[in-house]
């Protein structure tokens, strides 16, 4: 039993009870998530079961998709809804508004937020952040491939935004109010997609825990389903034992440069490689074996 389950979250539930619930209902440990959502978030989280799991971190690392609401007019310590309010603005959304958007598009620099699970001296910043505490953290590059109002009102807007993995969306937008002076705080956020993947795809807790255990495995895509980021490479059947192995295979076609790659030997898909340039030969070796 490996593949890769779409699960929509639903709100007030941790990345880490919906691995919990997995867990009970295919009866099995060997489930992880690829990415974490914050409890006030909904949407798709992409569940690895089985040997799925050693792929998580890669599907982790698509652009994701949100849809995001924010109210006006204020600022959080948490940089959503949930904190405390630390400053205020009277200002209205401004009529260049989509002006202030365009500046955050493309590659930039993110200050992670200190209520966050990222980690410093071998604890979550988080942790810091509850007793009060500020520590060092360091800006981080992020990319915003998409960002559109998709409504506006005298006090909410809602927002798409496609970005690279890594990127906090509720600082994002407290970056963008501060911008368009007249402050932003997330009220509300959907992921709608992860890589090719889309939320319309994703089961509700609900809905898993009315199925059969046998209908649950039937919905498991495919291992490589949400690798599409990542280049293939096509080698020989023949060549499948010998990877699995351990052993390297000479390839004579040209490739895309990329650090890691699908490998498949025939329709076979074996897991995640590397090419290697060694005495004028081109060579894949395995990184992740996953048959």
């Amino acid at each position: 039993m490996n593949g890769i389950l779409l699960v929509d979250k639903p709100a007030d539930w941790t990345s880490h009870d919906v691995v919990q619930k997995m867990r009970r209902l295919f009866e099995t440990k060997q489930v992880g998530h690829t990415g974490t959502l914050d409890p006030m978030a909904t949407g798709l989280l992409p569940i690895c079961i089985g040997k799925a799991t050693k792929v998580a971190e890669y599907i982790s690392d698509d652009k994701k998709a949100y849809v995001a609401r924010a109210v006006r007019g204020i600022r959080t310590d948490t940089a959503d809804t949930t904190g405390v309010i630390y400053a205020e603005s009277e200002s209205p959304i401004p009529e260049n508004f989509d002006n202030v958007l365009q500046g955050f598009m493309g590659e930039q620099l993110q200050l992670p937020p200190m209520h966050s699970a990222l980690k410093y001296k071998g604890k979550k910043l988080y942790e810091y952040a509850r007793k009060g505490i500020c520590v060092p953290r360091e800006m981080r590059p992020i990319t915003v491939t998409k960002l559109a109002c998709l409504e506006q009102d005298d006090e909410e807007i809602s927002l798409l935004a496609e970005v690279s993995s890594g990127t906090y969306i509720r600082t994002l937008l407290d970056d963008i109010g501060v911008a368009a002076k007249c402050f932003l705080t997330m009220s509300d956020l959907r992921r709608v997609s992860v890589g090719n993947a889309t939320v319309e795809s994703a089961y509700t807790i609900e809905a898993l825990e009315a199925m059969s255990l046998n209908e649950r495995k039937s919905l498991l895509l495919p291992m490589d389903r949400l690798l599409d980021h990542l280049p293939p490479i096509h080698l020989p059947k023949k060549r499948l034992k010998p990877m699995t192995n351990g052993m390297s295979s000479r390839i004579s076609f040209p490739v895309d440069k990329a650090p890691l790659y699908r490998i498949y030997a025939g329709d076979v898909f074996i897991g995640l490689g590397v090419v290697k340039e060694e005495d004028g030969t081109t060579n894949v070796c395995m990184k992740k074996v996953l048959v």
